[in-house]
Formats: structure tokens, C-alpha cells, sequence
């Protein structure tokens, strides 16, 4: 992903023109705003390495966050490793959603207002369906050292990502998480 930051604000640069949003962290002059495709920056990085071949054709991912720009982010990396995503943006659409959509793992970002990600792991486990009670969920938090790894893989996540997550390694941990 390529981050630009500048005095207007940060642009995701990675997303497809289609699925591409602004966030403007502050600005006082908006005469300065240019489109993102016209902004290169010295800054961005540059990938090291030919990404990962990790591929998740018809798995269905269902990402629960309340944070706009990680919904972009992580459906963009899982769509470009072939997944199948559905978004929520809180733990109790999650929740309503689960048995409309049918996922094969959830990836859940942990603080949300409202329900956060231990909330809806527990409704999971409780839920009537067994396909549902079951399913791998993934947590995923900017707040790595407030939850630490051993406390969530302990309360029952299949696994830990602290963000910003890379996109090979979303890919491959969520491929492990349904048996790829």
C-alpha cells in the first residue's frame, strides 16, 4: 500500500480507482486538493518483493471494522488474493449478517464501539448453527499491546494481526484459517 502524506492529508493510493476513498486528516486551504492520481510523492513505498501466490478463490470473507479506511484495505488485499468479502462495520451487523452471507472466516477488528470483537466471537460460539459456531474468526487490532496475542488466541481467535497488517501475510493467515 502507498501512503502519501502530505499537508492536506493521507491518500490511499492502493485501491482501484473504483474502490478508492479520500481521507483528508486536515486541511485549511481545499484550493491545494488535487486528485490522488495526480500526486506522486518521493515518499511511497516501494514493494521489495513479488507478492505472495497465496489464493483464496470462493473463500468467503466476512470483515468486520468500524474504521472506513481498514474495510478498504482489507477487502482490497483479500480481493486481489481472489477472496469472496463481505463487510460489516460493527460487531452487531456483523452479526446479523453472519447467517445471510455464509462466510468461511471472519476477520474482526477487536476495538469497536458498541460490541467489540471478543463480543461477537462469544455470539458466534453461542449461535444456533453449528457451520456458524464453528467458524474461524481472526483478529485483527491497531491496539497489539493493549491485546496481547496470547489473551485473544486464548479466548478462542483463530489467530492475532496487529495493524497495519501486510497483505501476503492477511492472505496467508486467512488461508490457514480455512485449511489452505
Amino acid at each position: 500500500m502507498v501512503i502519501v502524506e502530505e499537508p492536506i492529508g493521507v491518500l490511499a493510493e492502493a485501491l482501484r480507482l473504483d474502490r478508492r476513498r479520500r481521507f483528508v486528516a486536515a486541511s485549511s486551504d481545499s484550493s491545494k486538493e488535487e486528485p490522488p492520481t495526480s500526486r506522486p510523492s518521493a515518499h511511497a513505498e516501494q514493494p521489495e518483493r513479488a507478492r505472495s501466490t497465496t489464493r483464496l478463490e470462493t473463500v468467503k470473507v466476512l470483515i468486520v471494522d468500524d474504521d472506513p479506511a481498514s474495510l478498504d484495505y482489507f477487502s482490497f488485499a483479500l480481493e486481489t488474493c481472489g477472496a469472496v468479502v463481505s463487510v460489516a462495520a460493527s460487531a452487531r451487523e456483523a452479526l446479523d449478517a453472519v447467517s445471510r452471507v455464509l462466510p468461511d472466516v471472519i476477520l474482526s477488528d477487536i476495538a469497536m464501539p458498541g460490541g467489540d470483537g471478543y463480543w461477537l466471537l462469544r455470539e458466534i460460539r453461542r449461535h444456533a448453527d453449528r457451520a456458524i459456531s464453528g467458524l474461524p474468526v481472526v483478529a485483527a487490532t491497531a491496539y497489539g499491546r493493549d491485546y496481547p496475542r496470547d489473551s485473544l488466541l486464548a479466548a478462542g481467535f483463530h489467530e492475532h494481526l496487529s495493524k497495519p497488517v501486510d497483505p501476503d501475510l492477511l492472505c496467508q493467515v486467512i488461508a490457514s484459517a480455512v485449511g489452505r
